[in-house]
């Protein structure tokens, strides 16, 4: 499920949404603490290395296949692959 957290009344809460708007030529982060993934019904933890194979679904582009790389809680985000699969 796609999640993003907002902060109200000096609370973090997280709310599901139906999909995000990228705009031509631009782009958009997933990351904690702002419009992220929520994996949902797993049948276990993931672990400090996994990668994890998804699919994201565009309006007008379909089916993206995507890789995740699992990182432990506060890790720093890896250099960006952009274009690399």
């Amino acid at each position: 499920m796609l999640h993003e957290t907002r902060i109200e009344n000096d609370i973090a809460r997280m709310q599901h949404v139906e999909g995000v708007e990228i705009p031509p030529g631009e782009t958009v982060e997933l990351a904690p603490g702002g419009t992220h993934v929520m994996f949902m019904r797993l049948a276990g933890p993931f672990r400090e290395e996994d990668r994890i194979d998804a699919t994201l679904i565009f309006e007008k582009a379909g089916r993206v296949a995507v890789e995740f790389h699992v990182q432990a809680i506060g890790a720093d985000a890896p250099a960006h692959e952009h274009g690399q699969q």
